[in-house]
């Protein structure tokens, strides 16, 4: 949580694993989103779900949003590596995934290699609340692929709590060791 502390308020944010150049998770990760393995979100997103099983963290949750891509990387890539999570999660705990609220209105060039500075010079709104959404206030359950500066995150959960009485809890595959 401490990667959003004076940027934006959630409820608690937190990872299955740690993410690091060279590994193992660095390995699984990738093949997730680069080479055409969207079953690995899933099979990880079942693994976490039998850890949180075990904390009341989703007790509250309404609904579950996975970080959305641009439409035009959607199509290019497939899939959005993060909804077998999100599947995995809505399986385990029967809480209804909402496609439809968040949308990424701009394209913009890959993040993985941006530090925390370039992510700040980004002043347009990369993610937007949908105008025909059904907006009431909920505890949304956000969740990522991986955690690195938190910006994305940071953005998705800005839009999600200009929903008054709104809450966002995090969750991420892994967590990158780097710091920035």
């Amino acid at each position: 949580m401490g990667k959003f502390y004076g940027r934006v308020k959630i409820e608690m944010a937190c990872s299955f694993l740690y993410y690091k150049k060279g590994t193992a998770t660095q390995n699984i990760l990738h093949n997730l989103k680069y080479n055409n393995h969207p079953e690995i979100s899933y099979f990880l997103g079942n693994l976490y779900a039998q850890q949180l099983k075990e904390t009341t963290i989703l007790d509250t949750v309404d609904e579950i949003i996975a970080v959305p891509l641009h439409k035009s990387k959607q199509r290019k890539r497939g899939y959005n590596q993060v909804e077998g999570f999100a599947k995995a999660l809505a399986d385990n705990f029967h809480i209804p995934i909402n496609e439809k609220l968040l949308i990424k209105s701009k394209r913009g060039k890959s993040q993985a290699k941006k530090g925390l500075f370039d992510w700040l010079k980004t002043k347009e709104a990369e993610f937007v609340l949908c105008p025909k959404a059904d907006k009431q206030a909920k505890h949304f359950l956000l969740l990522d692929d991986i955690l690195t500066t938190g910006s994305t995150l940071e953005k998705c959960a800005k839009q999600l709590l200009n929903i008054p009485h709104s809450k966002v809890t995090i969750l991420c595959l892994a967590m990158s060791t780097k710091s920035f």
